[in-house]
């Protein structure tokens, strides 16, 4: 039980109008409202709250950080305390930390409904889905019969591979809200991981008819009928990206271990020391390739699917401009003979078939232009094409290698790579692909 109780009216009443007067941007007026709280009521947890809304809002995030800290310190014990210090660490792009307190502040307030539901929230941007899914089971023990809860408990119990507990959920939703796509899905996705096929089929197939333009449907129904797809959904990637934008850097940098971007630069650096090029940046996410470049003699273009990325990539100021499409419709619409340079890092595992995407590479690039990706790897004795239950594509490195050569390419460099990254704990093979235009190409 939380330690601290609200008992000031007066005080109440005051922080109440200051909270409207941060909330209409009248941060000034806010201000004084606040120091002059400080004086007459002392060092009130709440205050401290407020200045650091107050300090959000006016673009100091040290200034929010410092305040929602002291807060803390005013109230130890206080959950709304710690979830306030929770959120803005999340926003701030620290989600790992973030977590910390919310399982502080889960563990003073275990049955408060708002606590366990923003602690969930949390959990789900911190890609922690033990937490998540113990969280979202807390939620459906205090407030069984939320439809909202329970669905997406049977989501993420799909995420961590609890099929049989997902499917029986989702029979239920089914059951309730037949109309409902998105729990329909769900249970397609369920039954094909169980390899139930026939029901898969009927959901893909109802899914299908209810909404024919969904490309997901489309690619439910081509697994549940045994087909094996060439490429991922556009609009279920975007979902996904968009969904993870704000969290994306933290997650592949420091939990993933992900360092291919890196990589990239350094092969562009050591090809450009003079730093003299331009750069076509497919599948730019939150601009690590641009990150990690830097500055150059040059313009940078970045390039897709998801807006809440691009927005993120923004931010680094070493982008000329970005464009919202996909990574084929980039390559078909590119002049040809345009760029020294194009990276794809962790983008062809969405993007599947390369029998375009390698061609119009070569087309585009200007003679001794380098094309520089990333895949997951397919072994020797795997089809050239593999897609894994994670819905990522993996390649045959020697079927890139052909294929390269077949569009064009020369010295084609193909670094192996044990660990692309980290996936569920455990080293992700990959490589590095590296294929140079001939000089005299044309």
């Amino acid at each position: 039980m939380s330690k601290y109780t609200i008992s000031n009216d007066v005080l109440t009443q005051e922080l109440q109008r200051i909270g409207s007067l941060i909330a209409t941007r009248q941060l000034p007026q806010a201000a004084q409202a606040l120091n002059d709280a400080r004086k007459r009521f002392g060092a009130d947890s709440r205050i401290f709250l407020l200045a650091s809304r107050l300090a959000e809002q006016a673009g100091n995030p040290d200034g929010a950080l410092q305040a929602a800290r002291q807060a803390l310190t005013a109230a130890p014990g206080w959950q709304v305390a710690e979830m306030e210090l929770a959120m803005l660490l999340l926003r701030q792009g620290k989600p790992a930390d973030a977590l910390v307190h919310a399982r502080r502040g889960v563990s003073f307030a275990p049955d408060d409904l708002s606590v366990v539901s923003r602690a969930a929230g949390i959990a789900i941007q911190a890609n922690d889905l033990p937490t998540t899914v113990a969280w979202l089971r807390k939620l459906v023990e205090l407030k069984p019969d939320d439809y909202d809860y329970r669905s997406l408990l049977a989501k993420q119990l799909l995420a961590a591979d609890e099929a049989e507990e997902a499917m029986n959920m989702y029979n239920e939703l089914v059951q309730e809200q037949p109309w409902d796509t998105e729990t329909l899905s769900g249970r397609a996705r369920a039954a094909l991981a169980l390899g139930q096929l026939a029901q898969a089929k009927q959901d893909a197939e109802a899914l299908v008819q209810l909404e024919p333009s969904n490309s997901s449907h489309q690619h439910v129904l081509a697994l549940a009928r045994g087909e094996q797809p060439t490429t991922l959904p556009e609009d279920e990637i975007k979902a996904r990206f968009d969904s993870a934008a704000s969290t994306f850097d933290q997650t592949l940098w420091r939990e993933l271990q992900y360092r291919v971007p890196q990589k990239a630069a350094d092969i562009l650096l050591q090809a450009h020391p003079d730093r003299k090029f331009n750069l076509l940046d497919l599948g730019c996410g939150t601009g690590l390739v641009g990150l990690c470049v830097g500055r150059i003699d040059g313009y940078i273009i970045g390039v897709d699917l998801s807006e809440e990325m691009i927005r993120k990539a923004a931010q680094h100021g070493v982008y000329e401009r970005f464009h919202t499409v996909n990574v084929l419709d980039a390559l078909r619409n590119t002049p040809t003979d345009h760029y020294e340079a194009i990276t794809c890092c962790d983008v062809l595992v969405y993007v599947g078939d390369l029998s375009e995407v390698i061609p119009n590479a070569l087309r585009i690039l200007k003679p001794g232009g380098h094309f520089i990706f990333s895949c997951e790897s397919a072994s020797e004795d795997e089809e050239d094409l593999v897609l894994r239950p994670t819905s990522r594509f993996a390649h045959k490195a020697s079927a890139v290698r052909k294929w390269c050569e077949s569009a064009g390419f020369e010295d084609i460099q193909i670094e192996l790579l044990p660990q692309l990254r980290l996936e569920a704990g455990e080293p992700l093979p990959g490589f590095l692909v590296t294929a140079r235009k001939s000089q005299s190409a044309h």
